[in-house]
């Protein structure tokens, strides 16, 4: 593992430290690898298995039984273990969307550390994955992300994101998007605009400039919009 993959899961390092729960049995002592999905533990031992063979491992293991927050925080803290050891990045980003419907510490740290991924893909669904959790704590994630990630494909997912998260304090940020060089940035920006605030000026991006700086409605200045304001 890169020294930047280290430091993006330091924080993840420190969660799992952590006791993971007062379930019985605690995560030690659960069946990580079901026997339906091993076919032949011959090449396991050999190889290890397949990316397919860990994808459909990932997807029982995400969908089994979480009833209880015991049990939803034995998994996150096991896909988090797997995800700092994973080398292929369509893996990691399978257990991105896996731990994404549990809404734990573990997890959250996890999505917030695959904004820090090498991969594209792995950034961009870390990015749909906060989205969707709608929480400050997400907003300023993706905001850090739409700001400063280099490739205009997970700056684009993180606007979208943040007008997904229906959170005001996305705002600010969707602004600073609106004067990026990019017609495709600064159309998604509005359109997340567009979600957040329930406003809408069409695809006038001065008109949302005008909106973000002043925080209301930019002033009608058509002769039809004085006209109007002469009879309110």
């Amino acid at each position: 593992m890169s020294y930047s993959r280290r430091l993006s899961w330091a924080a993840i390092q420190l969660l799992l430290a952590l006791p993971a729960g007062c379930a019985e049995g605690g995560w030690r002592s659960w069946a990580f690898w079901p026997s339906q999905t091993e076919p032949d533990t011959t090449q396991y031992s050999k190889y290890g298995p397949s990316s397919s063979q860990r994808i459909a491992e990932i997807r029982t293991l995400a969908t089994g039984a979480a009833g209880t927050p015991d049990d939803a925080e034995r998994i996150s803290s096991e896909l988090a273990r797997r995800i700092q050891s994973e080398r292929d990045a369509i893996v990691r980003a399978e257990i991105i969307r896996s731990i994404a419907a549990y809404p734990t510490t573990t997890a959250t740290a996890v999505l917030k550390g695959g904004l820090q991924d090498s991969n594209t893909e792995v950034r961009i669904a870390s990015c749909q994955a906060l989205g969707k959790r709608q929480s400050p704590e997400s907003v300023a994630a993706l905001s850090g992300a739409l700001s400063s990630d280099t490739d205009i494909d997970v700056r684009l997912a993180a606007a979208r994101a943040l007008g997904r998260s229906g959170d005001p304090a996305a705002v600010a940020a969707l602004g600073v998007a609106l004067e990026d060089s990019d017609p495709a940035m600064q159309i998604c920006a509005v359109e997340s605009l567009r979600e957040v605030t329930h406003e809408n000026f069409g695809n006038d991006v001065n008109a949302w400039r005008q909106y973000v700086q002043r925080g209301q409605p930019p002033k009608d200045e058509s002769i039809a919009g004085k006209a109007r304001d002469l009879f309110r």
